[in-house]
């Protein structure tokens, strides 16, 4: 299904919800993913090494 069509349809279905409880489970889901995707974005920056190479050349240069 494409992402397109599979946003519609959960909107639509999301839409006729009336109870609460039921919207704020969908709500709790939600931030769940969202937090998960946060925590993923920032362990993934921090496994990213910085070039340090620049700075030693110019420390040995000076030595």
């Amino acid at each position: 299904m494409k992402k397109e069509e599979l946003k519609k349809q959960l909107i639509e279905r999301i839409n006729k919800i009336e109870n609460e409880n039921k919207l704020n489970a969908i709500q709790a889901i939600l931030n769940t993913l969202e937090n998960e995707h946060i925590e993923f974005d920032n362990y993934h920056n921090a496994l990213e090494t910085e070039d340090f190479s620049g700075y030693i050349k110019e420390w040995l240069k000076s030595m």
